[in-house]
C-alpha cells in the first residue's frame, strides 16, 4: 500500500477545504513574488556572510566555520522544522521567519557600521540562526503551496518557484558583491534585511493562507509528541516506494552537483585559466538556463518520473563531457545542462511529494527528505574535495558524471520512469 492510498482521503479533504486555484490566481502570484524576494535575500546572505567574516578575520578557516554554521542547521533542525510546519499555521510561520530575519540582519548591518571591532562570534551565531530560520521557512512554504494551487497546476507552480531560485542563484552572488563593493558589508546586510521585510509583506497579501489549515493535531507539543510526529512522517516517506526511488535519484544528482557547485573554481583555475568574473559568468549561465527550463516546465500538468530521470541524466552527461574534454566550451555545456537538468528534476521532485502526501504531512515528509539529501551533499563535498586534490578536478568531473548517469540508469530500470501523477493519485503508464 502506498502513502497515496494511506493518506489520499486526507489530501483530498485539504484540497477541497482550502480551495486552491490556478497559477494565474493573485494568491499564487503574491506567494511566488514573496518566495522570489526571499530567495534573492538568501543568496545575498550566502555571499555577504562569509565575506564579512573574512573581512573581519582574514582567516579562511573562519569563513569555513561560518558557512558550516548555516548548512549544519538543515541536519540538526530539519525534522523538527517539519514538525513545526505541520503543527502550526503556515502563514504566521512564513511571516515570522521573514520578519525575524529582517530584524537579525538589520541589527548586524547596524553593528558592522557602528562597531568596527565587533566579535566575529556574533556573525557565527547570526549565520546559525539564519540557517535555522530558513529551514523552518522552507518547510512551511513547501507545505503551504498545495493550499494555494490546484493539483493540476502544482508542477507549473514548482517550475516557476525553481525558476526564481535559478535567477537568485545567478544574480544573488553578483548583487551581494556589488553591494559589498559599493557600501561594504553593512549595506549588503541592510539590503538583505529589506528583502525579507518585503517578502513578509507579500505573504500577508495571500488570502488563501489566512484561514488556519486543519492539522488534526490534538496532543500538546512535547518531546514524546515530536518523536511520534517525526516517526509518522518517516513512515509515510519510507512507505511510498516511488518517492523513495525519486529521492535516491535526487541524491545521485547532488553528487553530480558537487563538481559544479564546489569544485568549479579549481577546475576553472587549473584547466581553463579563468578569472573571477568569468567564473561568475558560468554560474550566471546556469541560472539563465534554469529560468528558461522553468518556463518550459510551466506548460505541463503531469508530474513525470521520466522527466526527473532525464533531468539528472542531462546534468550528469554535461559534467562528464567537461571532465573528459576540459575546455571553456564544454564547461559552458556543463553549466547549461546543470541549469536545465536540475530545474527539470527538482520541479518534478517537489511536485511528486506535494501530490503524494496530504498537507498535514508535507512539512515532515519534505524535511525528512531534505535532511537525507543535505547529508548526501555534505558527504559529496568532502569526497569531491579529496578526489579533486588527489587526482585532479577533471577526474572528479568524470567520476561525478558517471555516478549521475549510473543513478539515472538505475532509476529507469527500477520503474520510476513509468510514474505519472496528474491529480492526487499516482498512476503508472501501461
Amino acid at each position: 500500500m502506498t502513502a497515496t492510498e494511506l493518506y489520499g482521503q486526507s489530501a483530498s479533504v485539504d484540497a477541497v477545504e482550502d480551495g486552491p486555484g490556478p497559477v494565474t490566481d493573485p494568491d499564487f502570484r503574491w506567494f511566488w513574488g514573496a518566495q522570489t524576494v526571499s530567495t534573492f535575500g538568501d543568496n545575498v546572505s550566502m555571499i555577504a556572510m562569509p565575506l564579512a567574516v573574512y573581512g573581519r578575520t582574514g582567516n579562511p578557516l573562519a569563513v569555513g566555520v561560518a558557512a558550516a554554521m548555516e548548512g549544519l542547521t538543515a541536519l540538526v533542525f530539519g525534522m523538527i522544522a517539519g514538525v513545526i510546519a505541520d503543527r502550526f499555521d503556515h502563514r504566521p510561520l512564513l511571516v515570522t521567519t521573514d520578519v525575524v530575519r529582517f530584524g537579525l540582519l538589520g541589527g548586524i548591518a547596524i553593528m558592522i557600521a557602528a562597531w568596527s571591532s565587533f566579535p566575529v562570534a556574533i556573525l557565527f551565531a547570526a549565520a546559525f540562526f539564519m540557517g535555522a530560520l530558513r529551514v523552518v521557512h522552507d518547510a512551511a512554504a513547501g507545505a503551504a503551496l498545495p493550499r494555494l494551487v490546484r493539483p493540476t497546476d502544482l508542477l507549473r507552480a514548482n517550475g516557476r518557484i525553481n525558476g526564481s531560485e535559478s535567477a537568485g542563484n545567478a544574480v544573488g552572488p553578483a548583487l551581494a558583491g556589488g553591494l559589498m563593493a559599493a557600501g561594504g558589508a553593512a549595506l549588503a546586510f541592510a539590503a538583505d534585511a529589506a528583502s525579507f521585510l518585503a517578502a513578509a509583506l507579500g505573504i500577508r497579501r495571500v488570502r488563501g493562507l489566512r484561514e488556519r489549515h486543519r492539522t488534526g493535531v490534538i496532543e500538546p507539543l512535547s518531546i514524546a509528541a515530536v518523536r511520534e510526529d517525526v516517526a509518522e512522517g518517516l513512515r509515510a516517506l519510507v512507505g511510498d516506494r516511488d518517492v523513495m526511488k525519486a529521492m535516491t535519484l535526487i541524491a545521485g544528482m547532488n553528487l553530480v552537483a558537487v563538481a559544479v557547485e564546489a569544485q568549479f573554481i579549481p577546475y576553472a583555475d587549473q584547466l581553463l585559466h579563468l578569472n573571477g568574473a568569468a567564473i561568475g559568468g558560468y554560474f550566471a549561465l546556469a541560472g539563465v538556463a534554469g529560468v528558461l527550463a522553468a518556463m518550459y516546465i510551466g506548460r505541463s500538468e503531469a508530474t513525470r518520473g521520466d522527466a526527473m530521470i532525464g533531468g539528472v541524466a542531462l546534468f550528469a552527461a554535461g559534467v562528464l563531457l567537461a571532465g573528459l574534454m576540459p575546455s571553456r566550451l564544454t564547461a559552458a555545456v556543463a553549466f547549461v545542462a546543470a541549469g536545465v537538468g536540475s530545474a527539470m528534476a527538482l520541479s518534478h521532485w517537489s511536485s511528486l511529494r506535494q501530490r503524494r502526501f496530504p498537507v498535514r504531512l508535507l512539512g515532515r515528509v519534505g524535511m525528512a527528505s531534505r535532511t537525507v539529501l543535505v547529508g548526501t551533499l555534505a558527504v559529496g563535498f568532502l569526497a569531491g574535495g579529496w578526489l579533486a586534490r588527489s587526482a585532479g578536478p577533471d577526474v572528479l568531473y568524470v567520476m561525478s558524471g558517471a555516478v549521475g548517469l549510473a543513478t539515472a540508469a538505475w532509476a529507469a530500470l527500477s520503474g520510476l520512469g513509468r510514474v505519472r501523477v496528474i491529480d492526487l493519485t499516482a498512476q503508472e503508464a501501461d
